[in-house]
Order: structure tokens, then C-alpha cells, then sequence
């Protein structure tokens, strides 16, 4: 062990080798940005500060006669389908386990699963799908039950 060395020298010889292996890389792969700099003839600290750009002057109407703006959510910022898929994915892991424990076979499994995806048709078109799709996937999964493919998750969404 080099005890003869201490952290002082250590940081010193590091940090000289940091800084040379910096300058190196600077010279070599912006040389052009560097001279451009030096060569300028108005320094960047010289600069005077650029004013904001301004805004276009905007039409003002009268509150009385404007228009309320309805604002659209998102679906994944409507609470009430946001509930929905909650107990949705709780419904779905607690028949998931079931569907284990009673031994189902793969048609007994998919009819169950669409049966509870149809009770949830609000769901059917939201981004909120694809969450419900990988709860399926991974609770079949934790228990090593039956696998969907992505055609047969597909399918589960289609009306019985």
C-alpha cells in the first residue's frame, strides 16, 4: 500500500491530470468556437442585454361578451375514470386469483376477464386500456397462470 502518498497530493494529481485531459479535448474538438471567441470584437461580457422580445399587442374583449372556454381534461385527469380503473385493476387481480385457485381453463379465464371488463366501458377507449392490459399480463404472470398474447388482450376489449 502506498502510504507515503497523502489525499492532498492525491487531489492535487488528479485534478492536474482532469484539467489537462479537459484542455486537450477543448483544443482539439472546438478549436474553431475557442478562436471565434478570442477573436471577436465585441467580448460577451461587453455585450449590452438584449431587451425581451415583445409580444404582439392582443385583441382585449369585454368580459361580458366573451365566450366561457371549456376546458377539455385529459382522461387521465378525470378522477371519476380514474377511480374507475382502480377498481377495475382490483377487480381484475381478485378474479385473476381466483380463476388460479379454481383451475380455469383459458376460454373460462377470458370470458371472466371480459366479463369484467364490460361492467367498465368507460375505460374501453381511454389511454387507461393499456394500464388495465399489464395488470392482466402481470397478475396472470405472478401466478404462472395463463398467458394472453397481445392479439388475445386485444380480444378481451371486444363485446361479449
Amino acid at each position: 500500500m502506498a502510504t507515503h502518498l497523502s489525499w492532498t497530493g492525491y487531489f492535487l494529481a488528479v485534478g492536474a491530470a482532469v484539467t489537462i485531459y479537459y484542455v486537450i479535448i477543448g483544443i482539439r474538438y472546438y478549436r474553431q468556437d475557442i478562436r471565434a471567441l478570442l477573436n471577436s470584437k465585441s467580448r460577451f461580457w461587453e455585450r449590452p442585454e438584449k431587451p425581451p422580445p415583445a409580444s404582439p399587442p392582443q385583441a382585449s374583449q369585454p368580459e361580458e361578451t366573451a365566450e366561457p372556454v371549456e376546458i377539455k381534461k385529459q382522461p387521465w385527469q378525470n378522477e371519476a375514470l380514474f377511480a374507475k380503473v382502480e377498481e377495475l385493476s382490483s377487480q381484475l387481480r381478485t378474479s385473476i386469483r381466483e380463476a388460479y385457485e379454481k383451475g380455469y381453463e383459458k376460454r373460462d379465464f377470458v370470458f371472466l376477464i371480459q366479463m369484467s371488463i364490460k361492467d367498465f366501458s368507460a375505460v374501453k377507449g381511454t389511454p387507461f386500456r393499456e394500464a388495465i392490459n399489464n395488470v392482466i399480463t402481470s397478475e396472470s404472470a405472478k401466478y404462472g397462470f395463463i398467458n394472453l398474447s397481445a392479439v388475445e388482450l386485444e380480444e378481451l376489449w371486444k363485446e361479449v
